[in-house]
């Protein structure tokens, strides 16, 4: 009973075959990273700004994290799950890039990183369907965090609001609390295989 209660919540959404599931589970690696980056972000965006520079570094690492266990999960057969990650790692990635690489050819500005952040936002909707669908409450939670944490941040840039800047810090650490909560079920759930 206790088995299937943390089955119940975990985030993988197939069952995988016992071959498969022998190659492991990315879920607790990706779900680290990704709250990792939404902890430094709510940091910098709240009360320490000049934390940004670990903040940008804290995005790469969740990007390149989050992508290759998107690309594990998919080798699994979890496309739902391996959309979930792979869209936010490589959206991390390219993140990075253009806060560092875009600057550095003249590139960057506020209205082309505002158009980058708030296009995140249809992907983020859509992938949120089965998750409330399916009613996985932890799940839903985290993209509901993570939509308005998006649109904050982007209407922050857009508008220059120092207020909407620390709301999305605050939904950075809310989204933050959702995503470490979904890894500590994955680790919990590591603990039942054995």
């Amino acid at each position: 009973m206790e088995k299937a209660a943390a089955a119940a919540h975990a985030i993988p959404l197939a069952s995988p075959s016992p071959q498969v599931s022998r190659i492991g589970n990315p879920n607790v690696f990706a779900l680290c990273a990704f709250g990792f980056s939404l902890l430094l972000l709510g940091v910098e965006l709240t009360f320490a700004h000049a934390a940004a520079g670990g903040a940008l570094y804290g995005v790469l690492f969740a990007g390149a994290l989050e992508f290759i266990a998107g690309m594990w999960l998919l080798a699994k057969g979890e496309s739902y799950l391996s959309s979930i990650v792979t869209l936010f790692g490589a959206w991390l990635l390219g993140y990075f890039l253009y806060m560092t690489h875009g600057r550095g050819l003249g590139l960057f500005n506020s209205a082309g990183a505002a158009a980058y952040i708030l296009a995140l936002l249809p992907p983020i909707a859509f992938l949120a369907i089965p998750a409330l669908k399916w009613r996985r409450g932890v799940l839903s939670a985290a993209f509901v965090s993570l939509f308005l944490l998006v649109l904050a941040l982007g209407l922050s840039v857009m508008l220059a609001s120092t207020p909407l800047k620390y709301a999305a810090g605050v939904l950075a650490f809310a989204s933050m609390f959702f995503i470490w909560w979904l890894a500590v079920r994955n680790v919990l759930e590591l603990l039942h295989e054995h």
